[in-house]
């Protein structure tokens, strides 16, 4: 399997609960109705409240907030992946899914990861 994980901010001026209101309830069905080669779609978003320290870890980097939603998109294979890839780069899906990603994120704080994942 391979797994894209995205990490991006809100837009200025909105605030966490408008931020995952929009991409639940707007983004996710916009998204899953032109994309939907992947197995798995998650959202983390950053708990603003909540407050997390490790013991062993260095309390300046752990107070900073680097993004407020991890997305975690899961492909069964690579080719599943690059179908993704080959529909975003279409101009009219691309143009889709990048006016409203506007709408509710800062598109230049968006930074995205190919990964391997391993489970215990």
């Amino acid at each position: 399997m391979l797994k894209m994980v995205c990490m991006f901010n809100r837009k200025s001026g909105l605030t966490m609960a408008e931020f995952k209101a929009y991409y639940e309830e707007r983004h996710v069905p916009l998204v899953t109705g032109l994309l939907a080669n992947w197995c798995d779609y998650r959202r983390n978003y950053r708990m603003e409240d909540a407050e997390h320290h490790a013991p062993h870890g260095d309390p300046a980097r752990q107070a900073e907030h680097l993004f407020d939603v991890m997305t975690e998109i899961t492909y069964e294979s690579e080719a599943k992946y690059r179908a993704t890839m080959a529909a975003l780069a279409d101009p009219e899906i691309g143009k889709r899914v990048a006016e409203d990603e506007a709408k509710f994120m800062d598109r230049a704080s968006m930074r995205v990861h190919l990964v391997e994942e391993f489970r215990t």
